[in-house]
């Protein structure tokens, strides 16, 4: 969800009034648009964001990350706040026990000669550039 958001971009948002971030002055009624992708690249937030590592999202006492911005906004797949995805908690939820499914049930190659590419593209949400040519087996009980 940090590297590969559901949308690079937020939806539009408008400013009610001047506002000054960093050295950049936003007149009121401009439209902004949010880049979560970039967030979740931030080499000043992020310790080597290109590269996976689970364990990044867990702190000293095994709690989880906060994906909401409750605490603080390091990245926000599906918004924050207010106007935040009204169905983040049933989305993660199912993406959990889908991903543990194709986990346990299945072993995962590559196809012979090809070489996992995870370059992407622009469409309605990003998606492989090159997709993803995958060789299942089930697992044995």
């Amino acid at each position: 969800m940090r590297r590969h958001p559901p949308l690079h971009f937020m939806f539009p948002h408008a400013v009610t009034e001047d506002v000054v971030v960093g050295d950049y002055v936003i007149p009121k009624e401009a439209a902004i648009v949010i880049n979560a992708a970039e967030m979740g690249w931030d080499p000043k937030v992020w310790e080597d964001p290109m590269s996976f590592n689970p364990s990044r999202f867990l702190n000293k006492e095994g709690e989880t990350f906060d994906m909401t911005g409750r605490r603080e906004i390091k990245m926000m797949p599906f918004g924050v706040g207010r106007r935040m995805c009204p169905g983040y908690a049933l989305s993660m939820l199912h993406l959990e026990y889908f991903v543990a499914n194709l986990v346990s049930k299945f072993e995962w190659k590559a196809v012979d000669g090809d070489v996992v590419d995870l370059s992407e593209k622009q469409e309605f949400t990003m998606v492989m550039k090159n997709p993803l040519q995958a060789q299942l087996s089930l697992r044995s009980k």
